[in-house]
């Protein structure tokens, strides 16, 4: 496939459109109002390629909205679906190249320009000061790194396998625990090994705790081992008797791993 290049807003760009987006919505107004598939100053990057046409804008919205056609958002459990079901169609639908999705800009004109309504259902406004989530509605160009479509994108592309199987899926928290240690989560194999074995813990209750845990005892592998050149055997090992040793230390508690 051959990927186009996707509008970026600048910092400041990203800024005044939140707060034009937040007025609007404070004023009662209308989310679908707020899409704009193509503003005029959005651009992508100038270093060459095919840009995306207003058409293939339109197409990528259509082909995400229609994926998420009767997923709710509310419940714990609603939101997870919605997380796992957004970051396929991102993945599916607009397939964004390697340099666009390493780019916030990017991130920030799909959340603020072509998906409002999308991250709204999940991220609306707070009900008493009417502010939106700057680190959820642009990420790391105005706060913390936690764009809503960047993050369910990069869990997908990490654990797709691992989630279209799962018949538990798995949470944002716990998407958050695998994910957010540097030192292991660029290795896909041992992420999606992880993941597993955060699944098959059958205690829903401590399970984020419990895959944090792990992750940090994965972690502390990584410095007498190179993780990247060990087989999908020995990571499926390496990961089991991690998560024996965990829970050997009695926490997280009524903890079974099959």
């Amino acid at each position: 496939m051959t990927h186009k290049l996707i509008p970026r807003f600048s910092a400041g760009q990203a800024a005044i459109r939140l707060e034009e987006i937040q007025n609007h919505l404070a004023a009662d107004g209308s989310i679908s109002e707020l899409i704009q598939i193509l503003p005029a100053d959005a651009v992508p990057n100038s270093t060459g390629g095919e840009a995306a046409s207003p058409l293939d804008l339109q197409s990528w919205r259509r082909g995400v909205i229609e994926a998420l056609s009767g997923i709710q958002t509310g419940s714990k459990l609603d939101n997870d679906l919605h997380s796992i079901e957004l970051g396929k169609a991102l993945s599916s639908v607009v397939d964004p190249s390697p340099s666009d999705a390493a780019s916030d800009g990017v991130w920030s004109f799909m959340t603020l320009a072509l998906f409002p309504d999308v991250v709204n259902a999940r991220w609306p406004a707070h009900p008493v000061t009417h502010e939106l989530s700057k680190d959820r509605w642009i990420g790391r160009q105005a706060g913390r790194d936690r764009n809503y479509l960047k993050l369910a994108w990069r869990r997908w592309q990490a654990l797709g396998p691992v989630m279209e199987s799962a018949e538990t899926k798995l949470g944002e928290d716990e998407f958050g625990a695998l994910l957010e240690r540097s030192a292991v989560a660029r290795n896909r194999r041992l992420v999606q090994a992880a993941a597993e074995q955060v699944i098959a813990f059958k205690d829903d209750g401590a399970r984020t705790e419990f895959a944090r845990a792990l992750m940090k005892q994965i972690t502390y592998q990584t410095g007498p081992l190179d993780l990247n050149i060990l087989t999908a055997d020995e990571l499926g090992e390496l990961v089991r008797r991690c998560a024996s040793e965990v829970l050997s230390l009695g926490a997280p508690r009524r903890a079974v791993v099959d």
